[in-house]
């Protein structure tokens, strides 16, 4: 573990996850800025985009950059178990079978409190359920 001392009024950049103390004396002035990654992570695509309620397991795949081993794919508002394969792909396993409503849910990667733009996954009804119009 390496500690390091910053100076008052001086930056410290930190690359990767990491816990900061900060100790200061009762008459000092800190600041604590949000941390956003130098390279946040973008989302390019998923695949597949769709899958029928009851159906098969699937694996999700996400693809874009900057993902990391921290990086998290979060289905409808919930982080799911995510796989790292490298820096510009993650997967997840969907599970179409437990779907309970033919719908579009968002699809996004968070990594270190930064949330890419989402992209559209859509169940759809089992084929002999649904209307014909």
């Amino acid at each position: 573990m390496a500690i390091h001392h910053v100076e008052a009024g001086k930056e410290m950049r930190i690359v990767g996850p990491a816990k900061v103390s900060i100790v200061a004396a009762f008459e000092e002035h800190f600041t604590i800025a949000d941390f956003v990654p130098e390279n946040p992570p973008t989302l390019a695509s998923i695949d597949p985009a769709t899958a029928e309620i009851g159906g098969p397991d699937l694996t999700l795949t996400v693809t874009g950059s900057n993902f990391i081993a921290a990086s998290q794919i979060v289905f409808n508002g919930g982080g799911e178990p995510t796989t790292f394969v490298d820096a510009n792909t993650l997967t997840t396993q969907v599970k179409p079978s437990t779907a309970s409503a033919a719908g579009d849910f968002p699809v996004l990667v968070r990594t270190l409190g930064h949330e890419t733009a989402a992209q559209t996954f859509s169940f759809t009804a089992p084929a002999g359920t649904r209307r014909k119009g």
